[in-house]
C-alpha cells in the first residue's frame, strides 16, 4: 500500500477513543486526534494518508483540501459527500493504472464494493487500527533497539582497546599491573 484513504467520520465513530473525545471535548478534536494518529503512521510508515469529512459546512463546489501536519484532509460539499470524493479517489487512482497502491479504510460495505470494483481493496476501520498499532509497535522497537546500541556504544569500556580494558580491570581489583 502506497496510499491509504480513510473515511474520517466513520473511524470517529467506530474507535472507543474518538468516540470518548468527540463526547468530551467535540468533534473538532477529535478529527484532530485523528489526524493526529494518522499522522504518526503516515511519518512512519512512509505511506501518503488521506482523510476525508462530509463537509461541516454546507459549502458548494470543490472538496476542500488541506495538508495537516503531512496528512491530507479533505472536506465534502454539499453536492459531493465524503463516499462521493473517496469514490473519485479511487476512480482518479484506477484510471492512473495505480488501483493496487490504494486502500480505502471504511466499515461501510456498500463504500468497499464501490472501490473494489474499481480494483481498490478495501480495510475495515479495526484493521486500520491494527495496521496503525502494528507501525507504532515497530517503531518502538525501533527506538528501543537504537537506545541500547547507544548505550551500549557510549560506554567507555566498549571504546577502549582490550590491553587497556585488561590493565584498567587488574587495576581496579587492585592486582599489580607490573608496570
Amino acid at each position: 500500500m502506497q496510499q491509504l484513504v480513510v473515511d474520517g467520520y466513520n473511524v470517529i465513530h467506530a474507535w472507543p477513543t474518538l468516540q470518548s473525545r468527540f463526547r468530551e471535548h467535540g468533534m473538532q478534536s477529535a478529527r484532530d486526534l485523528l489526524v493526529q494518529h494518522l499522522s504518526e503512521y503516515a511519518a512512519h510508515s512512509g505511506v501518503t494518508v488521506t482523510v476525508v469529512f462530509d463537509a461541516h459546512a454546507r459549502v458548494s463546489g470543490d472538496p476542500s483540501r488541506a495538508t495537516i501536519d503531512g496528512v491530507t484532509v479533505m472536506y465534502g460539499t454539499r453536492d459531493l459527500s465524503a463516499d462521493h470524493v473517496i469514490e473519485r479517489l479511487a476512480n482518479r487512482a484506477a484510471r492512473a493504472g495505480a488501483a493496487h497502491e490504494m486502500v480505502v479504510a471504511t466499515n461501510d460495505r456498500l463504500q468497499r464494493a464501490v472501490v473494489g470494483a474499481m480494483g481498490v481493496a478495501g480495510m475495515s476501520v479495526r484493521g486500520l487500527s491494527e495496521e496503525l498499532e502494528r507501525v507504532r509497535a515497530e517503531t518502538s522497537a525501533a527506538g528501543e533497539r537504537m537506545r541500547t546500541e547507544h548505550q551500549r556504544t557510549s560506554r567507555l569500556e566498549h571504546r577502549i582497546d582490550p590491553e587497556t580494558a585488561a590493565r584498567l580491570e587488574r587495576l581496579r581489583r587492585g592486582e599489580s599491573d607490573g608496570v
